[in-house]
């Protein structure tokens, strides 16, 4: 097995583990709703941007199974849900400028963690892409996302399970 799969599975343990702590169970829902519409927008997205041949990701975690669909399933299934299950859950009751602040510093330390991978491993090959555009797209789901997320709040009942 190589590094970047090693890495690969990596991401997923501390993935796991940070549901594990993170996410209290009475939260259970909500995290799922987050999960689920996130990755509504992620899956035809990222399809989107792999088949216009924008970005590549040569290693995948499960070599040779991925014919149809090229997008990582790491990234877009698991990762990225995860992340925007913590940045709603987390989410600080302040202004627009600490709203504002929230999300570029969610925003920025996800892109450069994918700028570093895409200069030093082949998890990740940018073509027509830039750290910009994953800064941007990033910024947009998250916030679909958590609009998303409070609406659903707003509707959400509470049982009490004893």
């Amino acid at each position: 097995m190589n590094m970047e799969r090693w890495i690969l599975i990596g991401v997923i343990v501390i993935a796991i583990f940070t549901i594990i702590k993170l996410i209290p169970r009475s939260r259970a829902r909500e995290a799922w709703v987050n999960l689920l519409f996130l990755q509504v927008i992620t899956w035809p997205a990222g399809l989107f941007v792999v088949e216009m041949g924008w970005i590549d990701y040569p290693i995948q975690l499960f070599d040779g199974k991925n014919h149809y669909n090229r997008t990582s399933l790491t990234f877009e299934f698991f990762v990225f849900p995860i992340v925007a299950i913590i940045f709603s859950l987390y989410f600080p009751r302040v202004g627009k400028l600490g709203a504002m602040i929230y999300y570029v510093c969610f925003t920025g330390f996800f892109t450069i963690i994918e700028a570093i991978l895409e200069k030093t491993t082949r998890l990740v090959d940018y073509h027509e892409w830039t750290w910009y555009w994953t800064f941007i797209t990033v910024n947009i789901a998250l916030f679909i996302n958590h609009k998303y997320y409070q609406w659903f709040k707003q509707k959400l009942i509470t049982v009490n399970s004893k």
